[in-house]
């Protein structure tokens, strides 16, 4: 957890069964265990066991696990991600904002839900805050949004940014997912369960 939200209540609701990993288990706890870890909203700016343990979050994924990692905000939290990256403030405020995806293939986009217009659908206040710039080749961003709104008008990415990490995978989710599951929305429930099925692919 970081400074609070209703993701793991969600992901139980999904039918996952969920940890809330403290200080000890962070620092010396079987990690390996979990098929994904999610890093809660403003994790990186609340909790320093977090980032004195990054490295063990970062380990995982490279043996294959799976890190969700929902926004922060501060310009320094992006030293904790895999690979050089930015902190932006970019935001997309409208709800509506069209979302097209850039990685078609890309699982979180197919299992066990397929994510098609529909689950854009009835967002609530906003579609996303505080994106990162990815300043590495090994980084892919899988989605853009439009903001319609004329004094922040245009194409936006960095909302969800996904990079290979040894075996696994890390992915950033600066779409306000917490804000949605705590709305009832159907799309980003779906979504949330592909992220967290993500460690669970078929064939895997």
């Amino acid at each position: 957890m970081g400074t609070g939200d209703e993701v793991p209540a969600a992901l139980t609701g999904l039918g996952a069964s969920v940890d809330l990993l403290d200080a000890e288990a962070l620092a010396s706890g079987d990690l390996s265990r979990y098929h994904a870890i999610f890093i809660g909203v403003r994790a990186y700016d609340s909790r320093e066991d977090l980032r004195a343990n990054n490295k063990r979050v970062l380990d995982y994924a490279s043996a294959g696990g799976t890190v969700v990692v929902q926004y922060n905000r501060g310009n320094t939290w992006t030293q904790y991600a895999p690979f050089p990256a930015r902190f932006s403030s970019t935001r997309v405020t409208d709800e509506n904002g069209q979302v097209q995806i850039l990685a078609s293939d890309d699982p979180v986009f197919h299992y066990p839900n397929e994510i098609g217009d529909a689950a854009w659908r009835n967002w609530v206040q906003e579609r996303g805050t505080y994106f990162i710039v990815p300043d590495d080749e090994r980084y892919a961003d899988l989605i853009q949004i439009n903001e319609p709104f004329e004094y922040n008008a245009g194409w936006k990415k960095g909302a969800l940014v996904s990079a290979n990490v040894g075996k696994g995978r890390w992915i950033f989710v600066g779409l306000g997912l917490w804000r949605q599951v705590a709305a009832g929305t159907d799309g980003a429930f779906q979504l949330l369960a592909n992220l967290a099925s993500r460690g669970k692919l078929p064939g895997k």
